[in-house]
């Protein structure tokens, strides 16, 4: 990681972190339009990226300001006369907050627990039109999530590293998203009905794979074919579970973000798909416990997700990310699953329904990932760190 980041070098980072976020992440054409939502704190990175915006589109942005979750100002921004087209693409610049203590048995609404990052999201989420992407923002609190200091350069040494924006090619075309679509197909070309998952770290966990889900992964694709990256940066693989299936335990291997706080130990017993007893510190303890609380579907094992050990991500410790977090790694989601992978009315149906979601790092290069097809072929799909290409 970078150290003590001078302000000239962070302007050019911002710079380029805008650059990926444009041309590798949205993927901007000729003719779009962005419309950029976020907070009045984040205007000058706003205006920076509608700047660059029209030197692809040839068209304005517009700048959608929130406050309280609600647009109260909408700008024209990088054009002279009025934008007359629709948005044709969505760029979401959120603030970091800082999180507030919680209360001990407490039930939060659903703003509540999205302000904590934990929100899950509807099932019945239709496939997106046009693309989008939320990209974090460095910010000094965002530096002391990671790393209880309040840091401002902390975040912009995550991007970097992530991102490779201190490399001159760090806009180069990567043939990472293709891999990972090509690996999504040769998995769902199996048509695998089970699963177990072993690490040294102290691991066994079998489940059933939900029927009518298929692996699916970040990157997405819009009915045309336009593909897109939501949330920046990918490296997973994901696919739901039978809500009732899970049996076995887990260990994290890696720290997670609850409630806003850094969890680095937690062990899990399983049985039939819910989370029957688990060992944590006094605190983590607490805030699990709390977490599991929330609703009926909060502590069942809903989605396995697989990245691999030689990513960028995998070699950052810790992002207070969960969508960057949930990519350094195997994991295990419990509460609600991303609906992407849900292929079918009866899946959506029976997938686990609740109204948090956390994703929990189980992997390391000594994870082996077994799994079944209905004849009961077995599959190595994954081990010492890499997904395998087993017939």
């Amino acid at each position: 990681m970078l150290a003590d980041i001078i302000p000239s070098v962070m302007n050019m980072l911002l710079e380029r972190y805008a650059d990926v976020i444009i041309r590798r992440a949205l993927r901007l054409r000729e003719g779009d339009v962005l419309s950029i939502n976020t907070e009045e704190e984040n205007a000058d990175l706003a205006t920076l990226i509608a700047r660059k915006a029209k030197e692809i589109t040839g068209n304005g942005s517009y700048i959608q300001n929130i406050e309280n979750g609600k647009v109260t100002e909408t700008t024209e921004a990088a054009t002279d006369f009025p934008i007359e087209k629709k948005p044709t693409v969505l760029l979401y610049l959120p603030v970091y907050k800082e999180y507030e203590e919680t209360e001990e048995g407490k039930l939060y609404s659903a703003p509540e627990i999205q302000k904590y990052r934990l929100l899950s999201e509807p099932l019945d989420n239709s496939d997106p039109v046009i693309p989008f992407a939320a990209a974090p923002v460095p910010s000094v609190l965002w530096g002391k999530a990671i790393d209880d200091e309040e840091d401002a350069s902390l975040p912009y040494s995550v991007l970097t590293e992530l991102l490779a924006l201190d490399e001159d090619d760090y806009l180069s075309e990567s043939d990472d998203e293709d891999i990972l679509l090509y690996e999504c197909e040769e998995l769902n070309k199996k048509n695998l009905t089970r699963c177990r998952i072993q690490d040294e770290e102290g691991t066994d966990i079998s489940f059933s794979f939900l029927p009518g889900s298929e692996f699916r992964t970040t990157i997405s694709k819009l009915q045309n074919g336009r593909r897109f990256n939501p949330t920046i940066f990918a490296s997973d693989i994901f696919r739901a579970i039978d809500k009732n299936s899970a049996e076995g335990y887990f260990t994290i291997t890696r720290p997670f973000m609850l409630f806003g706080k850094r969890i680095s130990a937690l062990s899990c017993s399983v049985s039939e798909g819910r989370i029957t007893d688990f060992s944590a510190d006094e605190r983590s303890g607490k805030l699990f416990e709390l977490y599991l609380m929330q609703d009926q579907g909060a502590g069942r094992v809903s989605e396995l997700s697989i990245a691999e050990e030689n990513t960028k991500a995998s070699d950052i410790d810790y992002f207070a990310l969960p969508e960057w977090d949930r990519m350094r790694g195997v994991s295990i989601t419990i509460g609600g699953p991303k609906p992407e992978s849900l292929r079918t009315d009866e899946a959506r149906s029976n997938a686990n329904d609740s109204l948090v979601t956390l994703s929990l790092p189980i992997g390391s290069d000594t994870t082996v990932i077994t799994a079944y097809d209905e004849e009961g072929n077995e599959y190595t799909i994954a081990e010492d760190g890499f997904i395998t290409e087993e017939d």
